[in-house]
């Protein structure tokens, strides 16, 4: 299994920040559940993973734990078909991205869907606005990546 440490980012978010994060601030680990956990988008810190895809952890240690994180990709940036060894949810902040899976006709996931991922199952992504697409993603375990052939 390829294990990518780190992916890019690119816009601004705000009070999304704050209302998407069940504990720690920013790149915090999740324990601190039981304290208040507002997270400014000055206080995001980006990693770009692969060229125009980015991570900003919000809280937990995206590559170890449980973890939410904002994911960026730019315009026409995309993940080619691959899977992830535990699930995740994502909720769309801006843009428009496509998360198909194989056999299935890509539908465009606007500001506001939400999606999620079951453990091993094939998708992909793309950035298909003209603007930077953000999201945010919650998964129960570390995130980890491997490529896929279906």
């Amino acid at each position: 299994m390829l294990k990518i440490n780190r992916w890019p980012c690119l816009v601004g978010i705000a009070a999304v920040v704050s209302c998407l994060t069940p504990a720690g601030a920013a790149g915090q680990d999740a324990d601190a559940a039981d304290a208040p956990a507002p997270v400014a988008q000055a206080d995001l810190e980006w990693v770009e993973i692969v060229p125009g895809i980015s991570f900003a952890a919000v809280y937990g240690q995206w590559d170890a734990e449980a973890h939410g994180k904002f994911v960026r990709f730019e315009p026409g940036a995309a993940a080619p078909l691959h899977r992830h060894s535990s699930a995740y949810r994502g909720v769309m902040v801006q843009g428009r991205l496509t998360n198909p899976y194989p056999g299935e006709e890509a539908v465009e996931m606007a500001p506001g869907d939400y999606w999620h991922v079951p453990a091993g199952m094939a998708h992909a992504n793309e950035c298909v606005s003209e603007e930077p697409c953000l999201f945010f993603t919650y998964g129960d375990a570390a995130w980890d990546i491997t490529m896929a052939d279906d």
